[in-house]
């Protein structure tokens, strides 16, 4: 009986020990506690999930909420590519709380993954309470094939050539980012989308070019966006047999003025259009934007409503963005007056339906096309009115003396407003076009093309 007693106390002797071992670890865990992420960054750039193009050699940053052990976290991180296990190098910074992980030589247009097990990777036996897991895809091999050129100096010089009536060669200068008219072998698998933006009156391609650059490169997008600035020439700067406007009808469609030469400005954009849209060549380009600010802001409408060459290509997304712009076409002969709100049919301004104001006396380049075609054109192409919350300066260069200027509006803001206003109240559920304002820019081609306002355009067709 004194056996069986002992045997009775041994027994419940080793279940305290046992519930007390189990209450330790649960204090243990409630002691240790749990570390969570904080941040996730690749390349510096806040990271999010599925990240295309991302580049062969990258770094990964993750940022937890205390600091991790090394060897342990390491043997709770793997990366693959599909089956495949992939070398890694770490670093530790912040007293690891931040954790840098390097991958070299990544294979191009693969999909990755880096996952960390859940588990005591923490100090003091902090517990990463679930697994996490971030996934990216690397760029295409060709992107490492050719580096852009991101500045405008000769080296960005690209040069079209074209025939006249007496097939004597004539030439017309671009900036671009990459020699795609010179490379004509060059497959760019890796372009995506195209932006042209047209200089202003000042002709100073140069200038807009470093605008548009500066504007991809704040957002990442510089190595897979073509970047081209036309320039429209004079006699002061043109090469010798180079196409030149000696007045500034180049906005408006017009033929060069060199002997011979039936080459309208709109051809000059045609060209550009018909080489970047060859899906041979560029097999991946979604989307085509034309811009322009002011004198090329009117380019940019007008060449909207005219171009030929779009409704001949399938499959590209075109759009045209006018940014303060004081000339406009309209498809009628209404007109909007600020005083009464409303539209009316002015009778008092001779020539104000002639072109680039209206159909009457259109530029060569129109032969063949009617009004109703234009219309259509116009209603139906994707236009986007960037105006200036501030560009309402009555001084300069704002036209107010023309009477077929001044019943555009009082000033470019206003001008940009009727436009707009005259499809919303004629074309309500048919036209494609849109306005967006930008808080606190005048008439500035770069406050224009570097605001938020134009970069959260973009980026709404990545």
């Amino acid at each position: 009986m004194v056996k069986n007693i002992v045997k009775n106390v041994q027994f419940v002797l080793m279940g305290v020990v046992v519930l007390w071992c189990i209450g330790c670890s649960e204090d243990d865990d409630a002691l240790a506690g749990s570390l969570s992420v904080i941040s996730v960054k690749l390349n510096d750039v806040v990271f999010t999930n599925d990240m295309q193009g991302v580049p062969l050699n990258s770094t990964f940053e993750i940022v937890f909420s205390s600091t991790v052990e090394p060897e342990i976290f390491e043997n709770a991180l793997y990366i693959s590519a599909g089956q495949e296990q992939v070398p890694f190098t770490t670093e530790y910074l912040n007293q690891s709380t931040k954790v840098l992980i390097g991958l070299d030589d990544m294979t191009p247009n693969t999909a990755y993954t880096i996952n960390v097990d859940s588990g005591r990777i923490g100090v003091e036996g902090k517990i990463l309470q679930q697994a996490i897991s971030y996934s990216f895809t690397t760029e295409n091999a060709d992107t490492n094939a050719k580096a852009p050129c991101l500045s405008a100096s000769e080296d960005c010089m690209q040069r079209l050539e074209f025939l006249d009536d007496s097939e004597q060669s004539l030439s017309f200068d671009v900036y671009s980012n990459y020699d795609f008219i010179e490379d004509s072998g060059f497959v760019w698998g890796f372009i995506d989308k195209v932006v042209v933006v047209v200089h202003g009156a000042n002709r100073d391609a140069d200038n807009y070019y470093n605008y548009m650059v500066n504007s991809l490169q704040s957002m990442g997008m510089e190595r897979n966006t073509l970047i081209i600035a036309p320039y429209f020439q004079d006699n002061g700067t043109a090469p010798t047999n180079g196409l030149v406007w000696n007045d500034s009808r180049w906005r408006e469609g017009a033929n060069a003025g060199n002997n011979n030469s039936g080459i309208s400005s709109f051809t000059v954009m045609d060209s550009l259009v018909n080489r970047f849209s060859n899906q041979e060549k560029f097999p991946n380009v979604e989307t085509i934007f034309i811009t322009g600010h002011s004198s090329g802001a009117t380019f940019t409408q007008h060449y909207a409503l005219s171009n030929k060459v779009q409704a001949t290509i399938e499959n590209i997304d075109f759009q045209y963005v006018v940014a303060n712009n004081q000339y406009f076409y309209y498809p009628d002969g209404q007109r909007y007056n600020e005083d009464t709100l409303s539209f009316y049919e002015p009778m008092d301004c001779a020539g104000y339906d002639y072109w680039p104001y209206g159909y009457e006396f259109a530029v060569p380049y129109l032969d063949g096309v009617d009004a109703i075609t234009l219309t259509q054109q116009q209603v139906s192409r994707n236009t986007v009115y960037f105006l200036g919350s501030d560009d309402t300066s009555t001084e300069g260069t704002l036209n107010t003396t023309d009477c077929q200027a001044t019943l555009l509006g009082s000033n470019r803001f206003n001008r940009g407003e009727h436009m707009f206003q005259y499809m919303e109240t004629f074309y309500p559920t048919e036209h494609h076009h849109r306005k967006i304002i930008v808080p606190n820019v005048a008439h500035d081609g770069n406050g224009m093309f570097n605001s938020p306002e134009f970069k959260d355009y973009l980026l709404e067709f990545e």
